[in-house]
């Protein structure tokens, strides 16, 4: 499965979720406990970087009034921070960090989508998702989703109602490559993402 760069931050918001101290209180996470453990593929960096110039999650400080910090998130797929505000800091006794990302920078590969598609013999290229949800706390998640079939390299035909399930945690461990067609209108710079063995239905 690709999923098309301004697509990605459907099946990324989960991964964001589950690091968020509210989630992590509430033993309504999937990575609680996970600091500094491989937890997704090692094809996997991210980096939180409020300084980018222009950026449009770019700030010196968060709502709280905290100092933001350019911080790895995933670095070679180890968790490397949560998402701590000042109140779940103090519940959870940990140092916090912000409550929120700022500018998600996603470390790219050297392919467009075209390269990407080029590169699948059979799959699906996701456009769009139609509903769906993902469990907190298990992080299994359905998605109803269209985009196109490719075969051999190339684009078939279109195809919708059609279902992806599977788990966020497998999902993000299964990364095939991720390209460098950076969705630049948003403060989550997402790429198109190669993503294999996943489950589709109503193909």
């Amino acid at each position: 499965m690709i999923v098309e760069n301004k697509q990605v931050g459907r099946i990324f918001g989960p991964l964001i979720s589950a690091l968020n101290g509210s989630a992590i209180q509430q033993k309504n996470s999937f990575l609680i406990d996970k600091l500094n453990q491989k937890v997704v593929s090692e094809k996997l960096t991210i980096t939180d970087d409020p300084f980018i110039v222009s950026g449009r999650g770019s700030r010196l400080f968060d709502s709280e009034g905290l100092a933001t910090k350019k911080r790895l998130v995933f670095e070679n797929g180890v968790l490397k921070t949560y998402y701590i505000d000042t109140y779940y800091g103090k519940k959870l006794e940990m140092e916090p960090t912000s409550g929120s990302t700022t500018n998600i920078v996603f470390e790219t590969g050297s392919k467009d989508l075209q390269g990407l598609v080029a590169g699948v013999k059979r799959g699906i290229l996701v456009t769009g998702f139609n509903g769906g949800n993902s469990n907190g706390t298990t992080g299994d998640f359905s998605f109803g989703i269209e985009g196109f079939l490719i075969e051999n390299g190339a684009i078939a035909k279109p195809v919708s109602e059609m279902n992806i399930t599977g788990n966020m945690k497998d999902l993000w461990s299964n990364i095939g490559e991720i390209g460098n067609d950076v969705n630049v209108t948003s403060s989550w710079l997402t790429p198109s993402i190669v993503f294999e063995g996943v489950d589709f239905s109503g193909i």
